[in-house]
């Protein structure tokens, strides 16, 4: 019965914690895409809903991003408060040893691994890719087109000018187009005396009357063809084609795997597979070795000692982590034999550490 209390005690106390911190560091991760998005929404006039489905997409990397360091935060602020409390002290005297206190953080800390495990290697990758797949579909077109008279308007290949221009018809006067070649040179010029331009999210629709078409020879640039039109219909498209080579990060591990078994691959995009792979499973096991290795610092504060303590010694764990992280993805992207183990170098010195840590609070 004892246990059962006590676990649900330190559970929602570690939650507590952990929900507060996830919340500022997501914000604050959040805002800098938040800026991002806007900012491109602005450049290229984009919806509503592709805003908020940009958000939405980058949620998932927003929450595996910030969530190994918000539990290692919870880890040490809640230990920190409850030595600050005297409820370390009360717990040892009544009889629970360090593995009854640990149980509770650990399931917590279990629980999260599978959440990140699961997200990190398909969630977030398809997300990821959703991502980009709604930036290429922005930057796909042309830019946000305003239609105003006495002004030229590049539309990709065509330039547009009117003279006047009733935004309550669609009608306008003075109508001419300019179509360049990919040196600069005159390719076609279209002149209207008036016409309707109607305008939506993909094109323009020019219905012009009264005008004249020319056309430079391909064959012999001093020539031209000329037309006269009654009536001439034509319609420019506001999207132009992008290429989008596929990234690293918007795969699956599933996808990644069987790439790697199915098509012939460099040696630097085999180390890059390799690589991500095992960032993913590292990023997912994070919050187990974090906890084993706070746990008995978090043990070692006194009666005294203020949660400012448990925040430093939480940026420096963090900070160590995340560097040698850094480190063994470096090494495993330059060597193919620790392409595998090189982002795993924070997990082996995390198991090292916790033990050497582990040995010295229970031999004090």
């Amino acid at each position: 019965m004892r246990i059962g209390i006590f676990t649900r005690y330190i559970a929602k106390s570690l939650l507590t914690f952990f929900f507060g911190v996830l919340g500022v560091l997501t914000f604050v991760i959040f805002m800098n895409q938040f800026i991002r998005i806007l900012d491109m929404a602005m450049t290229y006039g984009t919806s509503v809903s592709w805003i908020m489905s940009s958000l939405l997409n980058v949620l998932p990397n927003v929450f595996c991003l910030s969530a190994p360091m918000a539990f290692q935060i919870a880890i040490l602020l809640t230990l920190t408060n409850m030595s600050e409390n005297g409820e370390l002290i009360a717990l040892r005297s009544a009889g629970f040893s360090f593995k009854e206190i640990v149980r509770p953080l650990l399931i917590c800390a279990v629980v999260l691994a599978v959440v990140l495990f699961i997200m990190e290697n398909w969630i977030t990758p398809r997300s990821y890719k959703r991502l980009l797949d709604r930036r290429s579909e922005a930057r796909s077109k042309i830019t946000k087109v305003n239609l105003e008279p006495k002004t030229f308007l590049n539309l990709g290949e065509w330039d547009l000018y009117l003279e006047s221009l009733d935004k309550n018809t669609d009608t306008a006067r003075q109508i001419h187009l300019i179509k360049k070649e990919d040196d600069g040179a005159l390719s076609t010029k279209v002149n209207a005396s008036r016409g309707k331009v109607i305008l939506t999210n993909t094109a323009i629709g020019l219905q012009l009357e009264d005008g004249q078409m020319q056309r430079l020879d391909g064959k012999d640039p001093t020539s031209f063809v000329a037309a006269n039109f009654d009536e001439y219909i034509m319609s420019i498209s506001l999207l132009k084609a992008q290429y989008r080579r596929l990234r690293v990060g918007e795969m699956s591990t599933t996808k990644l795997l069987r790439r790697m078994r199915q098509m012939p691959l460099d040696a630097e995009t085999l180390n890059e597979y390799r690589t991500e792979i095992s960032m993913r499973n590292v990023l997912a096991i994070a919050p187990i070795i974090l906890l084993f290795v706070s746990c008995p610092i978090g043990f070692s504060f006194g009666k005294r000692t203020n949660k400012g303590w448990g925040m430093l010694f939480s940026v420096i764990i963090i900070f160590a982590f995340y560097l040698l992280m850094t480190l063994g993805l470096s090494l495993g992207k330059k060597y193919a034999w620790i392409a595998y183990p090189g982002p795993w170098l924070p997990i082996v010195t995390g198991i090292f550490a916790a033990w050497y840590l582990w040995k010295k609070r229970l031999n004090i």
